[in-house]
């Protein structure tokens, strides 16, 4: 009877690690491609401005050209993707990461035909993305660190004159790593403390976004003030009057 109770329990043992070793696999390769770009030019004073995917939007998915901006890139920005992801752990993750609402180009145009109000003027200007780069880099139990920079060049096309050099650059540092992610898992407990811990600091799909929203309302924005600067008469000219 002991030994039948015994092998009872061999069994269950055997099939409980069985059906563990199947689990945690199926865990891992679940969060393999859980990063989405959904970069996009929120609304100033907002955060959950979304206009939903594109790709179901018709008179999104291709925006008009603005007649008075002319938008071009380098070829150093079409060489990736729009996001770049280095793992240290997951190497069958994808590294490079497309945005679902297109390509920083696109996002431009988009900003400008969708607010032809906020960017009215009667002059010409050539809008130059130069050098974009949205990355997260994972180095395991040491943090990670996710980073944005974007540099666009704004002239004035009648004068060949630059009225906007934009440079922004921002990161944030994180403990969010894949070799943290599965000693939480391979623990099951250590998600107590790990996920509080995502909710505070975001997993790397939220500081993809949040940096990539940031980098381009800033531009945005500066484009917004170097365009009416540019557009307005030159108050330190002088307006002759006539006399009688």
């Amino acid at each position: 009877m002991r030994t039948t109770s015994s092998l009872f329990n061999m069994s269950f043992l055997f099939y409980k690690k069985k059906i563990l070793l199947l689990f945690y696999p199926f865990l891992f390769f679940f969060f393999l491609n859980c990063i989405a770009i959904r970069v996009y030019i929120p609304k100033k004073g907002t955060n959950a401005f979304d206009i939903g995917n594109v790709d179901t939007i018709p008179q999104f998915a291709v925006p008009n050209i603005h007649p008075s901006f002319e938008v071009i890139e380098s070829p150093e920005t079409t060489r990736y993707l729009f996001a770049i992801r280095d793992p240290s752990l997951f190497f069958l993750a994808p590294r490079k990461l497309e945005n679902e609402y297109g390509s920083v180009k696109t996002l431009i145009q988009r900003e400008l035909d969708r607010n032809r109000d906020e960017y009215k003027t009667d002059r010409r200007f050539k809008i130059h993305i130069k050098n974009f780069e949205l990355k997260t880099e994972d180095h395991c139990f040491f943090g990670s660190t996710t980073s944005v920079k974007l540099e666009i060049d704004v002239n004035r096309v009648e004068k060949e004159e630059k009225i906007l050099d934009f440079r922004f650059e921002d990161s944030i540092d994180s403990n969010v790593t894949d070799c943290n992610f599965a000693l939480a898992t391979g623990t099951i407990v250590g998600w107590l403390i790990y996920m509080p811990y995502l909710g505070f600091r975001g997993n790397r799909e939220d500081q993809l976004n949040q940096l990539g929203r940031i980098a381009l309302l800033e531009f945005s924005e500066k484009l917004k003030s170097s365009v009416e600067k540019s557009s307005s008469p030159n108050p330190d000219k002088k307006v002759r009057t006539s006399h009688p």
